[in-house]
């Protein structure tokens, strides 16, 4: 059995796909699988799929005939491999050639870290416009310090990284009470993060294309009733932690400026929302 396995969750990436694939199999650390959960797609997609899984047998294309919703596949791309390490990766971004063996060599050196990271360069290819995502500086060793750095200086795309299988099976749990897509991908790393179980990879950069618009974006007050949701699941997972009473005071308190950074600044997303609330009544009347 392969020490990682690769899902590559993907509808309709004809543009961006060849480029994905031929990354990771340029890896420096080869001991991998790749399954391809191909959603239905219709622009070319699943033959390009079908000829890198008939090149490389390290590569499964496995095309479902029907489009199911986004985290559904993710979900299914999950389960269908079955290495003790899994990483997602999206169709259009990158890494450098020793991301995997970087992101391998930190869970194994860190035995209780449930997710391998490594600093972001984000490109957005619409505007052109790219910025550089180091990995945070805890002000102390000791985990309640290397929680909140991690809370407050996470980014998105660490949902990319290397995780235990376990651990991501457990946290992808949470997601049943949380109806929303927009910052899944935190609520996902919430619990190795307030647990200060994130294991750093500096020598290696995950590169996040933005190609195209996604479509989980929400009006101000489902914004709230997000972000409302969302401090609720942390919270519980906060409790769930052994941290003294005051440790837990500090992280519910890191937590609120996460979330205002991360999911939506309440006071803002708050003006917005009673803004449109104003003009639909006065709109109906």
């Amino acid at each position: 059995m392969a020490r990682v396995s690769i899902a590559v969750p993907i509808y309709n990436g004809a543009e961006t796909i060849s480029e994905s694939l031929n990354c990771i199999r340029s890896q420096s650390f080869e001991d991998f699988e790749v399954v391809i959960c191909d959603n239905a797609s219709t622009d070319g997609t699943s033959e390009i799929c079908a000829e890198f899984a008939r090149q490389d047998k390290r590569f499964r294309h496995v095309r479902s005939n029907i489009n199911v919703p986004v985290m559904e596949n993710f979900r299914k791309a999950l389960n269908l491999g079955e290495a003790e390490y899994f990483m997602w990766r999206a169709d259009d971004d990158l890494t450098d050639e020793n991301h995997l063996e970087a992101t391998v060599n930190a869970l194994d050196r860190e035995s209780d870290a449930r997710l391998a990271v490594t600093p972001v360069h984000r490109v957005n290819t619409s505007t052109g416009r790219e910025a550089d995502y180091p990995l945070p500086v805890s002000e102390g060793a000791d985990r309640l310090s290397r929680a909140k750095a991690t809370l407050l200086g996470c980014h998105p795309s660490w949902f990319y990284g290397l995780w235990r299988r376990q651990a991501v099976v457990e946290d992808m749990a949470v997601l049943g009470d949380y109806p929303y897509a927009w910052a899944a991908d935190h609520l996902t790393t919430m619990r190795a993060m307030i647990n200060a179980k994130v294991a750093f990879a500096p020598e290696a950069t995950f590169t996040q294309r933005i190609m195209r618009e996604g479509n989980y974006h929400l009006l101000p007050a489902e914004r709230l009733a997000a972000r409302r949701k969302y401090v609720e699941i942390a919270r519980r997972l906060i409790a769930e932690t052994d941290y003294t009473a005051t440790e837990k005071t500090i992280l519910r308190k890191a937590l609120e400026q996460h979330a205002n950074k991360r999911v939506a600044p309440w006071f803002r997303m708050y003006k917005r929302a009673l803004r449109q609330r104003i003009k639909a009544i006065f709109s109906a009347a």
